[in-house]
């Protein structure tokens, strides 16, 4: 949940710093919109993903990144479920990264 806190409160900080949001590589930012749309889809259930693997991951194709990392859905309840994540993401400079495709694998 903290996590959860954090990754929003830096999201909305780099939102915020136009230039600071310039000095992330495509990759980093393919991964904050992957994780932003996996959120979406995941609703009120807590989560574990590491952002660097997600966006060290990533690879160009296509002209749009294709990211795949671990992820862990409700750690350490009776109900948790380790994934993996699947995420292609368009980047293009001057305009908002767009999520294209999510998959949560079992």
């Amino acid at each position: 949940m903290i996590r959860n806190l954090l990754f929003t409160a830096l999201c909305m900080a780099i939102a915020a710093c136009g230039e600071s949001a310039s000095n992330a590589s495509p990759q980093q930012r393919a991964a904050a919109a992957c994780e932003t749309e996996a959120k979406t889809h995941l609703g009120d259930n807590a989560y574990q993903i590491d952002s660097a693997a997600l966006a060290k991951n990533a690879r160009l194709e296509d002209g749009s990144w294709k990211l795949q990392a671990p992820i862990v859905i409700n750690p350490g309840l009776r109900n948790e479920a380790k994934q993996t994540l699947e995420c292609t993401v368009r980047v293009t400079e001057g305009k908002p990264e767009e999520v294209t495709l999510i998959n949560f694998i079992y």
